[in-house]
């Protein structure tokens, strides 16, 4: 009897599946479909505190409190983050859908701000592997913007945004190069970056690179 009992507490934990992420306290049920329908719940749940929050942050703006406007902003986008991954997306597209179409749209309103916040963001999404973020960070470096300018952050940031394909850090790693103001130039590093971008279709990677060639 000792024995059975024994046996039974060691498989009781394995009956039970992790909290649901608003509901810590709540243990739910082993079952992938319940857990993915709890989770889900709770990314609605997620959704309607994020259109709250970006209300109080419009009414703060509204009143020029630019402090609350971007405090309840930063709030929003990260009461969504956690729902931009999950298994439970799988069976829950719709709001998967719509977790990510409302932090692109506070993403793109953060943008409009100069809110200080937004370089901890950026980092906060290039370490998730987001080429736009990657770039963001390393021109916040190169301008000294919210950050203290340095160059040798900003290059090694633009140069992981270009080998994930983010086109964009082609131009900017051309200039650092072609320009001499970070470091001693390098032409044929930049005509190589710069090449890169032409070859996407960019007008500026292509009109930097004829002009560099052209000298």
């Amino acid at each position: 009897m000792e024995r059975l009992f024994f046996i039974a507490l060691l498989s009781f934990p394995a009956s039970l599946a992790l909290a649901s992420s608003c509901e810590p306290g709540e243990a739910v049920g082993a079952d992938a479909k319940i857990a993915a329908y709890r989770e889900a719940n709770c990314a609605s749940k997620a959704l309607d505190k994020a259109a709250d929050l970006l209300h109080d942050a419009l009414l703060a703006e509204a009143r020029s409190d630019s402090k609350t406007l971007c405090a309840n902003l930063h709030a929003a986008l990260m009461q969504l983050d956690q729902y931009r991954v999950g298994a439970w997306r799988d069976s829950h597209g719709n709001i998967a859908e719509k977790i990510d179409a409302g932090f692109d749209e506070k993403l793109a309103r953060m943008e409009t701000t100069t809110c200080p916040q937004r370089p901890a963001l950026y980092r906060h999404l290039a370490l998730q592997g987001n080429p736009w973020a990657m770039f963001r960070l390393a021109d916040s470096y190169a301008k000294g913007t919210g950050l203290a300018q340095n160059d040798g952050e900003a290059l090694a940031w633009y140069q992981q945004a270009a080998e994930h394909g983010y086109a964009p850090a082609y131009v900017a790693l051309g200039l650092m190069y072609s320009d001499g103001k970070a470091f001693v130039p390098d032409y044929g590093v930049a005509a190589q970056w710069l090449d890169k971008g032409a070859r996407t279709g960019d007008a500026e990677a292509e009109y930097l690179l004829g002009n560099l060639l052209r000298k």
